[in-house]
């Protein structure tokens, strides 16, 4: 995953919502968000983003996607499902908005068993 071009292909003023609301994530600004895909590189090795379906908008400047994503993690692998939708600004190079709707029930069985095999690996290094 290559961050640095992740966040050149954001506008400045781009924020990131991570939905559904009912997680009570906070909206995040650039800096945020590259924090976060920093933080979440080293554990999600081997990081892939399938579309299984895309929907565009052109005159809108809107894209809407289905994604499956795949990864390998000190807690087994790694598969989730998202549904990104992009707003991009008007020469339609970068986005201005991005909300990302994750897979909560994967959510609610898959953290918890990564957050005890990353305390366990933590106890080994």
């Amino acid at each position: 995953m290559n961050i640095d071009m992740i966040i050149s292909l954001r506008s400045p003023e781009c924020t990131n919502q991570i939905l559904p609301r009912s997680i009570k994530l906070p909206l995040q600004g650039n800096a945020e968000y590259e924090k976060r895909l920093r933080f979440l590189h080293p554990i999600f090795e081997n990081f892939s983003l399938t579309i299984q379906d895309i929907l565009e908008d052109s005159e809108a400047r809107r894209i809407c996607m289905w994604l499956y994503a795949k990864a390998d993690t000190a807690a087994g692998e790694y598969l989730n499902e998202y549904v990104w939708i992009l707003q991009f600004d008007e020469s339609g190079k970068r986005i201005i908005s991005q909300k990302e709707y994750v897979d909560t029930a994967m959510q609610k069985e898959f953290y918890p068993k990564l957050q005890a095999a990353s305390r366990t690996q933590a106890k080994k290094d």
